[in-house]
């Protein structure tokens, strides 16, 4: 798939056609991401889940979006000046139907041009008023197990909490919320405070920056997660 110039909802609706086709994925499948790769699992999983994704391993995924773009910190100003010239753009039809960057780019400064603008993170979070859809709660609640790795020292996940479902509060970039803080987890709005309760969400933190990893810690994962034991009963 073409990470840049496809936009989300394409790629998602892609990966979805090639699940479905897979003979080997008909009964369900376990799912591990890299960065962005991540959104699209999840979007898959919130929106088609057929056939299911038992245990979701997100390593480093942006997972409610970026406020910046990489290795820019929003705290410097010529990031926030940077940020402030291209945002301007990001929530246009020609950059949202063509950049796949931009379909999560969340910017807390412009919450409502995200909100009237953005095709694909606002949808997945039920951000809309009035336009929920709630197959997203039912199909992302039934994750078996819904693993969070975040990068200690990420530089191009601007916030890393991201990673583990924190981010910006709304209005600027003083204060990022813990996965828990924020509105998304406390009205419920696509499941991740039904898995939480049922003690399925489980965060690991890999040293250094994004992606880096050890091949252990990979094994790790699997061997842990993916592992006989940790699939639905039938």
């Amino acid at each position: 798939m073409n990470s840049y110039f496809m936009n989300m909802d394409k790629e998602v609706e892609t990966f979805a056609k090639q699940m479905k086709a897979d003979p080997k994925l008909q009964g369900g499948f376990n799912a591990i991401g890299y960065s962005q790769g991540n959104l699209v699992i999840r979007g898959y999983v919130e929106r088609f889940n057929d056939p299911p994704v038992f245990n979701f391993v997100s390593i480093h995924g942006p997972m409610l979006g970026v406020a910046g773009f990489p290795q820019c910190d929003m705290k410097a100003s010529i990031c926030k000046t940077i940020d402030h010239s291209l945002g301007i753009l990001a929530y246009t039809s020609a950059v949202q139907n063509n950049l796949a960057q931009a379909n999560y780019f969340r910017d807390p400064m412009r919450i409502n041009q995200f909100l009237k603008g953005d095709l694909f993170l606002a949808d997945v979070n039920n951000d809309r008023a009035g336009k929920e859809n709630w197959l997203y709660k039912e199909n992302f609640s039934k994750l078996n197990k819904l693993v969070l790795v975040k990068a200690k020292e990420d530089t191009e996940i601007f916030p890393r909490e991201s990673e583990w479902f924190g981010y910006y509060r709304d209005g600027g970039f003083d204060e990022i919320l813990s996965m828990e803080d924020t509105v998304w987890y406390s009205e419920d709005r696509f499941g991740l405070k039904t898995l939480a309760e049922a003690g399925k969400i489980y965060k690991h933190e890999t040293p250094g920056n994004h992606l880096q990893f050890s091949q252990e810690f990979l094994i790790e994962m699997v061997n842990t997660y993916f592992k006989e034991g940790h699939f639905p009963q039938k």
